[in-house]
């Protein structure tokens, strides 16, 4: 026998903590639960590549680990790239990256990568305030990064992609480009024709646990309507989803953003059926939460996404 057990302390419970069921989750939201149920029985065609198709590979939340990517035209990496956000992580990260053998190589921050963030200098653990001297010592290489802003990129094939990317999620502690939920950073700043959006954050009722996401963020979204949205920091929803932009989808949007309701799951069904009665029509914008850490300890490695777009 060991000399010592280990206790079980709160943290250890609250990490060990099983997921919640499906009972769990009817009991705790049960409108919001049944109207998304109902969405994900939609009926979807998926957008079909267009001619000169690029294949993109996603990644997001690496957290430090370096997965092994499959080949593609463009490389897109969501934020997360490191845990604490020092110099020396990032730069592990970035040289991992500029090793990858794709043409066309695009990041943005997220939260945990502090030393990214000027407004987060002189904040971070280490307490040092040199953060400007060491941002500038990171070797980007041929990596394009994006802070809110856009870029054209010529693929191997010809074909240009308009991509914008922005490091910005909903502020949950004291970590880097976040801002309040309240607080509109969102619209009109993304370029009209987009074709691929890239955040850290996720938008509302998608691939958020219905819950985490930005309502501004899928506002923009609405009127942007990229053909693909790659982010990440929602660990547990890693993921794909087709977006229409119909009426049920604005329906299950309405749900979620009200918190719920009777009147709100009642104009889901009504307007669910009515979508079985049309022949589907073709999706607009495929939607990839590409976390690669997961797990409740973040113990989980996920397989980076690869789409043709």
């Amino acid at each position: 026998m060991p000399l010592f057990s280990r206790r079980r302390t709160g943290l250890d419970a609250l990490l060990s903590r099983p997921r919640p069921g499906l009972w769990e989750q009817f009991l705790a939201r049960p409108c919001i639960f049944l109207a998304h149920k109902l969405y994900t029985l939609r009926r979807t065609v998926p957008a079909q590549p267009l001619v000169g198709a690029v294949s993109v590979i996603c990644v997001s939340d690496t957290h430090n680990s370096q997965p092994v990517l499959p080949n593609g035209h463009v490389l897109i990496h969501a934020g997360d790239l490191t845990q604490s956000g020092s110099l020396r992580e990032l730069q592990e990260a970035v040289d991992w990256l500029r090793t990858q053998p794709h043409p066309v190589k695009i990041v943005v921050a997220g939260n945990h990568d502090l030393l990214l963030d000027t407004n987060c200098d002189g904040q971070r653990e280490t307490g040092r305030e040199d953060a400007a001297s060491e941002r500038k010592m990171i070797d980007w290489g041929d990596i394009i990064y994006l802070e809110n802003a856009s870029t054209t990129v010529t693929c191997a094939n010809g074909r240009q992609l308009l991509i914008y990317g922005s490091p910005r999620s909903v502020r949950h502690g004291n970590w880097a480009f976040q801002y309040p939920r309240s607080v509109d950073v969102w619209t009109g700043t993304i370029p009209n024709g987009v074709d691929v959006l890239i955040t850290h954050g996720p938008p509302r009722a998608h691939l958020d646990l219905l819950q985490l996401g930005c309502t501004h963020l899928l506002r923009e979204l609405w009127r942007v309507r990229p053909r693909l949205h790659v982010f990440g920091h929602v660990h547990e929803e890693a993921g794909t989803e087709w977006l229409h932009f119909d009426e049920l989808q604005d329906a299950l949007e309405r749900t979620v953003l009200a918190g719920g309701g009777l009147w709100n799951l009642l104009r889901m069904v009504k307007t669910f059926v009515q979508s079985l009665l049309r022949s589907p029509a073709e999706a607009k914008c495929l939607l990839v939460n590409a976390a690669v850490v997961g797990g409740l300890r973040d113990n989980e490695r996920r397989t980076p996404v690869k789409v043709m777009i």
